[in-house]
């Protein structure tokens, strides 16, 4: 979500003046063994085939773990007080404890010296892959390097991402360069010259080696030119400037003119600039650099773009695959600014050259123009497997119906509605057939998971679960999935999802071949705090439960690259709207909602919903596109004359905003069905119109 609210509270229900639902306090902790149920055997338990093997986080309390937790909090607050004495005869009592590693480390990084150095490697020697131990081993060799202890730098590196460290390590073996042998030397300058080439400054201590590595002949042109184009990405002008000096002046004038075009893709225009030479290698270059500039010109003046382009076209000899991609770059362009040539662009392109944005497009253009016979063509010229995707099976039904031949259409939609998916729901509710979910559920073996359960990465993954540690969670959990077998990684997610730890659960069915298993890709999570505040907020529940499927899969300290935060997603701006509305509407001794806290961000997720659906006078479609794009930019989307709403969709002009609305509708359709429902989402859909009021 990233729209910011401003409109009137009038009518809307006020679920900041309402008495907060009741909730639980606490979850049940988690313990040190998952207790399997003993439906293990039964996935089709009478409970029906969506439930899951053991309730979320319906694991037994172990008291003398509970004490354990609360030493090990004890160890980590006297570790920041620097009571280390305290500290270290306190962690013996922890032996055992799934997070006496961290703790351990915590303490030796206190004092990495050369005294502990025998425990240090004691430590790294068992726990040096797990996070805590490559934290103390940056630790380690950060106090190496300041000693200049290149023998025993040397022995401990292990990969590291400072840049710092890895300058450090190649010093360190040049200084041992005694003892190379056979290719050692050549293997070892390739690797300065890899490391020479980033696209940013490098430390400075390793200029000594960077002068030694030049002397040898390796400062090639074209590792210097490599480099450059790296920092011209990176946006490093001072570092682009000073690797031009080592380049012949053909060369500096070659990438002074691409980093003039970056900065100003307009000078594509200036022909003069940009010439063939008849050199086959910096043509090639230049030919790059006018595709380049014209990909981003075209959303500046796309009618510019075409000029330059024919005048480009002329001058030198485009490859087939380069013209492709210029042809549908300027046909995406004019598509999207609805201009009426987009059609004749795209149809410059075969349908095999087609990405699925561009494809995209094209259906969207010929929505537009209502050319339902290209669409129909379009389908069958695609391969035979693309034809059957939900899509197109969709899309050509839809089509054929509007051309008349309903017999054929009939075929293609019923066979669409088969797919679990955006389209096969839409298909569904055309033809009033039941919505397929294609459920198969998992059969699990209890031996495998409680094998799984307690290897250390699971069980200290689980404790910080509990301490609510949930990114030092991810990073456990993500050394034992990269351990895994293929296997094993639908146990891993099978082990999330009885853990109720959903979001992880979420991401390891979807990349295993449990893809089918619907239940626990789709959890019920947060049941009674959704559900509560989706009835005080007067939307649908499965309405909210896919939203927040959709925004965050469940993890409750996710932040987006734009700052969205929570189950909700609820961005700040959003959140002090809500909040200053809340002051105008209660009193003032109510507290602030905390955007962090799930109960209020889910409040405030639904709270902003139900203003969205009142904004948009009750159409969830559009509503369910201003939660994601805001409700300002999809005012702007409305077209002046009625137009379907399965059109409209498709012609959301922001892909993030199209693809969001049909998982948001296709997930909505999959919640109602879990939650008990017997209905069909998307039968509004079939007849509703789109126009400038919202929806006709």
């Amino acid at each position: 979500m990233s729209a910011q609210p401003g409109f009137s509270n009038e009518s809307i229900p006020d679920i900041f003046t309402a008495d907060e639902p009741h909730l639980n306090a606490q979850q049940a902790p988690i313990s040190t063994l998952v207790t399997i149920a003993q439906q293990a055997s039964q996935p089709n338990s009478p409970a029906g085939p969506f439930n899951p093997l053991i309730q979320p986080w319906g694991l037994h309390v172990d008291q003398q773990l509970e004490s354990q937790r609360e030493l090990y909090q004890t160890v980590r607050t006297l570790i920041e007080r620097r009571q280390l004495t305290d500290a270290r005869s306190k962690l013996v009592e922890l032996s055992g404890y799934p997070l006496f590693p961290y703790a351990e480390a915590a303490l030796l990084e206190t004092s990495v010296n050369y005294a502990n150095e025998s425990v240090i490697q004691e430590y790294l020697a068992v726990y040096g892959n797990t996070p805590p131990g490559r934290s103390l081993r940056s630790s380690w060799l950060e106090f190496l390097r300041k000693e200049n202890d290149f023998a025993r730098y040397v022995r401990d590196y292990q990969p590291q991402s400072s840049l710092t460290l890895q300058c450090h390590a190649l010093r360190s073996r040049y200084r041992l360069r005694d003892n190379w042998q056979g290719n050692d030397e050549a293997d070892f300058w390739q690797e300065v010259t890899d490391f020479w080439v980033h696209g940013r400054s490098l430390p400075s201590a390793c200029d000594g080696l960077f002068r030694l590595w030049a002397e040898q002949g390796l400062r090639t042109n074209a590792v210097v030119w490599q480099r450059a184009e790296l920092a011209l990405r990176e946006g490093q002008t001072s570092l682009f400037r000073y690797l031009l000096r080592f380049l012949p002046r053909e060369q500096q004038q070659l990438l002074e003119l691409q980093r003039r075009l970056r900065a100003n893709p307009g000078l594509v225009r200036r022909y003069q600039y940009i010439s063939a030479t008849g050199d086959e290698q910096t043509d090639q270059y230049l030919r790059r650099l006018v595709i380049s500039a014209l990909s981003r010109l075209r959303w500046n003046d796309h009618f510019d773009t075409i000029a330059a382009w024919e005048h480009y076209q002329q001058k030198f000899t485009f490859s087939e695959r380069e013209t492709n991609q210029v042809n549908a770059e300027i046909a995406v362009t004019l598509a999207l600014r609805g201009e009426p040539n987009a059609l004749a662009w795209f149809q410059r392109l075969a349908i095999e050259d087609m990405s699925p944005i561009v494809l995209q497009w094209y259906l969207s253009s010929l929505l537009r123009d209502q050319r339902f016979d290209l669409i129909n063509d379009l389908v069958l010229a695609m391969p035979p497997e693309q034809q059957q995707q939900a899509q197109w099976l969709y899309w050509r039904g839809r089509s054929l119906a509007l051309m008349g031949e309903l017999e054929d259409a009939t075929e293609l939609m019923v066979q669409a509605a088969q797919e679990r998916n955006y389209y096969g729901f839409l298909a569904s509710a055309r033809m009033s057939l039941p919505p397929n979910l294609n459920n198969e559920t998992t059969e699990i073996v209890a031996d495998k998971l409680i094998a799984l359960s307690q290897r250390p990465e699971a069980q200290r993954a689980r404790e910080f679960l509990h301490l609510d540690n949930h990114l030092a969670a991810r990073r456990e959990w993500n050394v034992l999935r990269a351990r895994a077998s293929a296997e094993e990684q639908v146990y891993i997610a099978l082990l999330a999802s009885e853990w109720g730890w959903h979001d992880q659960a979420i991401f390891g069915f979807a990349s295993s071949n449990a893809f089918n298993d619907v239940a626990r890709r789709f959890p019920l999570a947060h049941h009674q705090l959704l559900t509560e505040w989706a009835e005080q907020a007067r939307v649908d529940s499965a309405w909210v439960f896919a939203i927040a499927r959709r925004e965050s899969s469940f993890q409750v300290d996710a932040v987006s690259p734009v700052g969205a935060r929570g189950l909700m997603q609820v961005m700040p701006g959003t959140a002090d709207y809500l909040n200053r509305r809340t002051a105008s509407s209660a009193t003032r001794t109510r507290p602030r909602l905390q955007i962090d806290r799930p109960e209020d961000n889910v409040r405030m997720g639904t709270q902003y919903l139900a203003e969205l659906l009142y904004r948009k006078d009750g159409n969830w479609l559009l509503a369910t596109a201003a939660y994601n794009a805001g409700p300002n930019r999809v005012a702007q989307w409305l077209p002046e004359s009625d137009l379907a709403a399965d059109i409209w969709v498709e012609m959301i002009p922001y892909q993030e905003t199209r693809d969001y609305v049909k998982a948001v509708l296709a997930y909505q359709q999959i919640y109602t069905l879990l939650l008990g429902k017997d209905a069909n989402v998307l039968q509004p859909l079939v007849r509703m119109q789109i126009n400038g009021n919202g929806q006709g």
